[in-house]
């Protein structure tokens, strides 16, 4: 990540109910030169997100209580300009299954656990700096008419 000097830390809120994801998620980031801010439950990231700047979220699905699929819903009514790279160890066919009951059923980019160092700094770049590039609609082709 380059950081020009006028411009402020970048500042990732990552939401994860496991410690030792979060601690070697947030090491990772901060030593890439990112404010990390964490959450360990669903209901602290959204009352973060309700009172503190963020930049960017990194949110596991699955948790106990509020999970990643209720903060992603909150995301998605509340704050949709809002950047989100979701983290998940569920089977792809389990994550499927809950994406009818977001109000919007297209889901931000997800990492399956375990994340490459690399692989999630590149990703936190791409969606920072808006140059992720649009997955096709099911039904919609990759080329434009």
């Amino acid at each position: 990540m380059t950081i020009d000097a006028d411009l402020r830390v970048p500042r990732i809120l990552l939401c994860d109910d496991s410690s030792t994801e979060r601690r070697l998620l947030g090491h990772v980031l901060r030593d890439a030169g990112f404010s990390v801010d964490e959450a360990p439950d669903g209901d602290a990231a959204i009352a973060h997100v309700k009172h503190k700047p963020v930049d960017l979220v990194l949110l596991d699905l699955h948790m106990p209580g509020t999970d990643g699929f209720e903060v992603l819903g909150y995301l998605q009514e509340h704050r949709s300009a809002l950047p989100v790279i979701l983290l998940s160890g569920m089977p792809l066919n389990k994550i499927q299954g809950r994406i009818h009951s977001l109000p919007t059923p297209e889901l931000p980019p997800l990492l399956i656990k375990p994340i490459a160092a690399e692989q999630l700094l590149g990703l936190v770049d791409l969606q920072l700096s808006g140059k992720l590039p649009d997955v096709p609609r099911q039904g919609e082709s990759a080329v434009a008419d």
